[in-house]
């Protein structure tokens, strides 16, 4: 016969509450999201009937572990909105990143676009980037002459 059965059991489930919560914490710990704020890239299109505008962007990571995300609102412009033409202005937008601790690096491309029915202001599809668990450096381009290629330090997830 145990002499301080409740005792046990007491130190029992601490120990038990105890790793329930730590490894609650380091999983919490691991996956981190992080946001970025918004930057934009002055741009012209591809299609000649079209002038150019703006591209804004951002970074999102801790979805899953070895990739970030990257949105995309286009404001492009084109002359012939102004009567009943329709062109659709677009352009590709480059990713170049470069993760810290694996030293991979690589590139990763996105069409953008906006059209006059929609309205100049569309959000584009994201896109998700493959790059591998720590720290990343990733700068953005696109197809046309632009101003500036932003850039972004995101944290290890």
């Amino acid at each position: 016969m145990k002499k301080h059965p409740v005792v046990t059991r007491s130190l029992v489930l601490a120990s038990a509450l105890t790793a329930v919560i730590g490894t609650s914490a380091a999983q919490a710990g691991a996956q981190e999201r992080y946001f970025s704020p918004q930057q934009r890239i002055y741009t012209l299109a591809e299609v000649p009937q079209c002038l150019g505008g703006t591209v804004d962007v951002n970074v999102q990571s801790g979805y899953a572990p070895n990739e970030i995300r990257a949105n995309f609102t286009t404001h492009l412009y084109s002359p012939a909105w102004a009567g009943s033409a329709d062109y659709e202005c677009y352009l590709s937008i480059y990713a170049d990143w470069r993760n810290h601790d694996t030293g991979l690096s690589g590139t990763a491309e996105q069409r953008v676009a906006s059209w006059r029915f929609q309205g100049p202001n569309v959000a584009n599809p994201y896109v998700d980037i493959e790059t591998g668990e720590g720290p990343l450096t990733v700068t953005f381009r696109t197809s046309a002459a632009h101003t500036p290629s932003t850039t972004f330090e995101v944290p290890a997830r």
